[in-house]
């Protein structure tokens, strides 16, 4: 096989992944970053997107790199400040830093007549790669619905991307704040701003506004959550290895979906904590993991009101008919997928109505790849290093793509599919790569 030349864009937690594997497989390559520093969104300091309380959802023995597990001692949720030690550890361990080039922004990649990419960096340069590899994060683009309401909010708003603490970028103290969503980072941020206890204030008062119900767990209760779970680096049992995939996908939900029952039943369920009912079955959609959140609804500091309708002057009014006066709105409703430098042309649809084979290869075009983009059930890391591996096979020739016809049938969509099943998913990709 010719020798390739990788470009890598983006050295976040799944960037990392991709170029750890490539090195072990001898493959030749540049990692690009925008930014100055390891760790994409948990570098919360340097305008990463993620807030200073921020935490990871996933207990860190299924949190890590399936070869590099944290040190001993840490906890079992991890901070934003101990996450980035950790990449920063994994990237020094397997001499990574060499190969990552810092403050590159790439502005524009093209697709050129015979295959190859041409991609444009800051400062005018340009450089060609026979592969190119999309690892830059899902949690770039803040989707905002506030210009889709009817009506005008006088008040201030913003985006949990934009949230630090409650002191920045807007002073929440004291304030009529209203979190809308229902996912973990609202969840997180509406117990935040609701908690009397803490040392900075709260606000005044806090409103959760819902659109529709979410499974709500605590991340803990009589230890993580996932405690039971193998990495996702383990094989699944051999009982559902030897069923075909759609069989064992469909036991699998099914008895994730009857843990997750038992275990919302158990306290009472949504409507004892004031929450509409779950709409999506527990396997359509993670479920909104917090420590206080849960707490600080049963004591009464956090007010669940319907989805907005509409505003007026500082006025919001709700599906449900209710209204309620507010200074600020802070938008919890997750990310739009945006690949800033490939456009509508080269990618062949809007990136939002992106599919791929695998969840990784793109349907047309053989030599690009995207590592990360995948909804998961799990820690998503981890199965980026999975996809690497797969990535890492294929790019040495140890198994080949199905043609562009079969990859366009079998191609998931990022947004409308379900999230996989991890470590069948996973297994998927060690059939496909040969082990």
């Amino acid at each position: 096989m010719p020798k390739l030349k990788i470009a890598v864009i983006g050295a976040g937690p799944c960037g990392l992944s991709v170029c750890k594997t490539l090195n072990e497989f001898g493959l030749d390559y540049d990692c690009l970053e925008a930014s100055n520093r390891l760790g994409g969104l948990w570098n919360v300091d340097d305008g990463g997107g993620g807030y200073a309380s921020l935490s990871s959802n996933t207990s860190n023995p299924n949190m890590a790199y399936a070869d590099f597990p944290f040190e001993e001692g840490e906890p079992t949720y991890l901070s934003a400040a101990q996450m980035v030690h950790y990449f920063n550890r994994y990237a020094k361990h397997f001499n990574l830093l060499n190969k990552i080039e810092f403050g590159r922004r790439v502005e524009e990649v093209r697709r050129q007549d015979d295959g190859v990419w041409q991609l444009t960096l800051n400062g005018n340069e340009t450089r060609e790669y026979q592969a190119l590899v999309v690892a830059a994060g899902q949690y770039t683009s803040p989707h905002q619905p506030h210009h889709t309401y009817p009506g005008h909010f006088r008040g201030e708003f913003l985006h949990v991307y934009d949230y630090y603490d409650i002191l920045k970028p807007v002073d929440l103290r004291g304030k009529r704040v209203i979190v809308v969503g229902l996912g973990t980072s609202a969840a997180e941020l509406a117990a935040e701003l609701a908690n009397p206890d803490t040392k900075e204030g709260c606000a005044g008062q806090v409103i959760l506004s819902a659109r529709s119900g979410r499974w709500v767990v605590p991340k803990l209760a009589e230890g993580p959550m996932d405690s039971s779970t193998p990495h996702i680096s383990v094989p699944p049992p051999s009982f559902l290895r030897v069923l075909p995939p759609g069989v064992s996908n469909w036991l699998t939900r099914r008895m994730m979906g009857k843990g997750m029952r038992q275990f919302v039943s158990s306290y009472g369920g949504a409507s004892a904590l004031g929450l509409p009912e779950p709409v999506l079955k527990p396997w359509e959609e993670r479920p909104t993991l917090s420590f206080d959140f849960i707490p600080m609804l049963k004591a009464g500091r956090i007010d669940v009101r319907a989805g907005i309708e509409r505003f007026d002057d500082t006025t919001v009014y709700f599906s449900d008919g209710s209204h309620t006066e507010a200074d600020v709105i802070l938008y919890a409703t997750g990310y739009d997928l945006h690949f800033p430098f490939l456009n509508a042309d080269t990618l062949g649809v809007n990136a939002n109505d992106l599919s791929l084979y695998r969840h990784i290869s793109h349907c047309e075009h053989d030599n690009l790849f995207f590592i990360g983009y995948c909804r998961v059930m799990c820690a998503l890391w981890p199965v980026a290093e999975q996809q690497s591996l797969w990535l890492a096979r294929l790019l040495t020739g140890q198994f080949i793509l199905p043609d562009a016809n079969k990859r366009r049938r079998r191609g998931v969509s990022l947004r409308r599919s379900l999230p996989v099943m991890c470590s069948l998913y996973v297994e998927a990709l060690r059939k496909d790569a040969g082990g």
